[in-house]
């Protein structure tokens, strides 16, 4: 039942990401030219996002303090999908504006936090394993939403494109959100990786578990070094994830060859993601996080000199495995470097800097564009914020086996 609890996971995240992040950029330039808007108006979306995740990220922890995991995941599920139905009715940018707000919020809350406590309930051993197998879903389903939004945006229209993507996120989370359960204990079991003393307890009371306080933390410069981390690890990805599909379109690619390119970097970020989990727990903190870090660079300079195809291979390799460690990479810091305690706490402060990176990062990238016509310099810039996240990484994170918790 444990790894099923994982599939079950990884179908959810892959209807709710494919829905929604993972697909999005498919929909910018079509979206643009229906609604008459700018392309710096529609790279403010991702701004909005921003602010969204932040305002969910912020509530996250107190949420999960009123409502049971499984009922939070179920309602955000329902919520998600009146979202993604609503972008299809959208008429103008400020409709545009506030519908990919209400998502963002929705999908902070009852998104990653959540599903990850739900699997660190079920594993005690191989939490990053499962974690990475899991949050898989996220970019398999980016693959497949990528793959049909391909063919059908150009033969049906984006607008019933989003009405039956809605439809088949419907249908999965029924499915899925009805079978997970917060702990292993609802069906008699232990957390795999459990001591067997042949009796099943109930989990270990809140007070009674191990990790460091929040308040304590936010007198640490190490932890705001991290928020800085996350911050500019937010900027430098968000810069060529959400723009990848624009990019290529605008150098010269097809909106169905960019649509098979995501497709394909999708591919490298699914399956990057039970690498970069296994790298975790294999290497360890640092060397895991700098490696991360350089392939998302690799990515970056490959958008660069994309109009050399050669360029496709290493954007798709180093993109997707990159940004593989986005997602695997926050729960494992939340719990490693301040325990399980306070985890939805920590987990929504750093989910906080990420959603900042959001917000700050597409303003740049808007002001870079209008002023040069192309992606190119905000790539550089971006390069820059990576430079920065490395040092912080040498300097801040833990040796392997020294993690606090």
């Amino acid at each position: 039942m444990h790894w099923i609890t994982v599939l079950v996971v990884f179908c959810a995240l892959a209807s709710m990401w494919g829905a929604t992040l993972n697909s999005s950029s498919l929909f910018i330039s079509p979206m643009q030219e229906s609604l008459g808007a700018t392309r710096a108006e529609m790279v403010i979306g991702v701004t909005v996002k921003g602010i969204g995740s932040i305002i969910g990220s912020f509530f996250c922890a107190y949420i999960l303090r009123k409502i049971q995991v499984v009922k939070l995941l179920r309602i955000g599920g329902l919520l998600l999908v009146g979202s993604v139905l609503a972008l299809s009715f959208v008429q103008n940018i400020p409709q545009y504006y506030f519908v990919l707000a209400i998502q963002s919020v929705i999908i902070s809350i009852g998104g990653y936090i959540p599903f990850s406590i739900v699997i660190q309930n079920w594993f005690e051993k191989k939490t990053s394993v499962a974690m990475g197998l899991a949050f898989m879903g996220s970019g398999f389903g980016g693959i497949v939403y990528n793959w049909l939004g391909g063919i059908w945006i150009p033969s049906l229209g984006w607008r019933h494109t989003y009405v039956i993507f809605s439809i088949i996120t419907l249908v999965i989370l029924l499915i899925t959100l009805s079978i997970v359960r917060a702990t292993p204990f609802h069906f008699g079991l232990k957390p795999m990786g459990a001591e067997d003393n042949g009796t099943i307890s109930e989990p270990v009371e809140q007070e009674l578990l191990v990790g460091a306080e929040v308040i304590d933390e936010l007198k640490s410069v190490r932890f705001w070094m991290l928020m800085l981390a996350i911050f500019l690890l937010a900027m430098g990805s968000n810069a060529l994830f959400y723009n990848v599909s624009p990019h290529l379109i605008d150098s010269g690619y097809s909106l169905t060859q960019a649509a098979r390119i995501s497709s394909a970097m999708m591919v490298f970020l699914m399956f990057g993601k039970p690498v970069v989990g296994y790298s975790f727990d294999r290497f360890g903190i640092t060397t895991t996080s700098i490696i991360s870090t350089m392939l998302m660079a690799l990515g970056l300079v490959s958008a660069i000199f994309i109009s050399h195809k050669i360029f496709i291979i290493t954007l798709v390799i180093g993109g997707g495995v990159g940004f593989a460690s986005l997602s695997v990479a926050t729960p494992i810091y939340a719990s490693r470097l301040f325990g399980i305690k306070n985890y939805a706490g920590f987990s929504s402060l750093l989910q906080i800097a990420y959603s900042a990176g959001k917000i700050i990062g597409p303003i740049v990238i808007g002001v870079l564009f209008s002023k040069t016509g192309s992606y190119t310099v905000s790539f550089y810039v971006a390069l820059m914020y990576l430079a920065v996240v490395l040092l912080i990484w040498l300097f801040v994170l833990p040796r392997q086996g020294r993690e606090p918790y």
